[in-house]
């Protein structure tokens, strides 16, 4: 490889010692890249890019029976990369190629399922809803059900509850699987 500046007219004219040592001082400085001496010189194929398989199955299948056993404690991605066996990062890029969706996003759909259960099932608040999916209030639940429902908590809980005669628990209008973005 060598160092090439563009010509220009004030470099025509510069002697040919005063031209090297410029062009040494740009190439100390930095300020030039270099490029193949000629343009017919072939480039290296590329690496083709690897295929992205996500999470193998028994890693996956630990990390989701954890968070169906943890879903209502703070459960951080540091934990679930531990229950994985992977770093951090690695984990989150590896979870979201296999589920489509990141770990917390997944955390949180869980939680609202649970909470659509619970709503189903019992006459609690909807503050008491909140804190044992795991909630810290009940406004951050409302906004996470309002993502994920289309609709509030005391909304969905009213047209549940008006669909199902007597009160009873029927199959609720719900978000899917958590398995599923």
């Amino acid at each position: 490889m060598s160092f090439h500046a563009a010509p220009s007219a004030a470099a025509a004219a510069m002697p040919a010692q005063a031209h090297a040592e410029l062009n040494a001082e740009v190439r100390r400085l930095g300020l030039l890249t270099p490029r193949p001496a000629s343009d017919d010189q072939t480039r290296p194929a590329p690496k083709p890019a690897r295929a992205r398989s996500g999470l193998v199955a028994w890693r996956l299948k630990r990390v989701l029976s954890f968070m169906e056993e943890h879903y209502w404690e703070p459960v951080t991605l540091a934990e679930m990369a531990r229950v994985a066996g992977l770093s951090r990062m690695h984990f989150a890029a590896q979870f979201r190629i296999s589920t489509g969706s990141k770990p917390h996003e997944y955390l949180l759909r869980l939680r609202v399922e649970r909470a659509q259960k619970l709503m189903m099932e019992s006459d609690e608040p909807l503050a008491q809803v909140a804190f044992s999916v795991g909630f810290q209030t009940q406004a951050h639940f409302t906004t996470v059900f309002r993502r994920f429902a289309a609709t509030t908590p005391h909304r969905w809980r009213s047209e549940q509850m008006a669909r199902t005669p007597h009160g009873g628990a029927a199959a609720p209008r719900a978000l899917g699987s958590a398995h599923q973005a």
